[in-house]
């Protein structure tokens, strides 16, 4: 079970512990109504995440206004925390020979997750639950072996590119892979990484003096110097898919 499924089930089941307690208390019912009041948001957006049939995945930025609305320490909503007896009221793993949950992936694919936010390769995008052009990719673990070896699978993560400064690198709308085991600037080279509240796919150089440039490829971008220690990476770029239209 990934993040967004974790998240999920823990938010079902707080709404469900609020329609409880409004119905002891009086108050009136409608668990996402409440919901909506209590994170301050419009009953629409909460029923895209939090609904039945919701049709958008609980995001980081959500997930924390959660943690906060009900009191709980950040990152609680990403651990498992719904009752134990709801466990016992899902499928049996035995009979579900034709119900095969959409995170599982067979042994010869290999599943790359999304990597939450999203990557503005422009100015920079602010992070924001911004729906992503692909949730996750499924492809054959022989094709990773070849086109990105080295890279242990469960460290890659792919994110949708946007804007137009890496222009003949990464392309706006490209779906890029990152290499989430760097966490730290190692050598000149294409990293995800936020800076001044932005998430970019860019070059970085080091200069000298704990500065990094950051470097765009399309050159009506020009070259910006920053503290390295205010640059957060979240991982190296590591090759894009592009979808070139006729």
């Amino acid at each position: 079970m990934d993040v967004y499924e974790v998240r999920y089930r823990n938010l079902r089941s707080l709404i469900a512990q609020m329609e409880r307690e409004a119905g002891r208390s009086g108050a009136r019912a409608g668990g996402l109504v409440m919901l909506a009041e209590r994170l301050g948001k419009q009953p629409a957006q909460v029923n895209h995440f939090a609904s039945e049939k919701r049709v958008k995945n609980i995001g980081p930025k959500i997930a924390r206004e959660i943690d906060a609305a009900f009191g709980h320490p950040e990152g609680w909503l990403d651990q498992p925390h719904w009752p134990a007896d709801e466990d016992a009221t899902q499928p049996d793993p035995s009979t579900r020979s034709q119900q095969v949950p959409r995170f599982e992936t067979d042994g010869s694919y290999v599943r790359f997750p999304l990597l939450e936010g999203f990557a503005g390769m422009g100015k920079g995008d602010y992070v924001t639950d911004y729906p992503e052009v692909v949730e996750s990719l499924r492809v054959s673990r022989e094709w990773v072996e070849r086109k990105l070896p080295g890279v242990p699978p469960e460290a890659i993560r792919v994110i949708t590119g946007r804007g137009d400064s890496m222009r003949g690198q990464y392309n706006d709308g490209d779906l890029i892979f990152i290499d989430t085991r760097i966490r730290t600037f190692d050598q000149d080279s294409a990293y995800c990484f936020r800076w001044e509240g932005r998430v970019l796919v860019k070059r970085l150089q080091f200069v000298g003096r704990g500065m990094l440039r950051i470097l765009s490829k399309n050159p009506d971008y020009p070259s910006i110097d920053a503290p390295i220690d205010e640059i957060e990476i979240g991982g190296r770029a590591l090759a894009a898919w592009t979808l070139r239209e006729f």
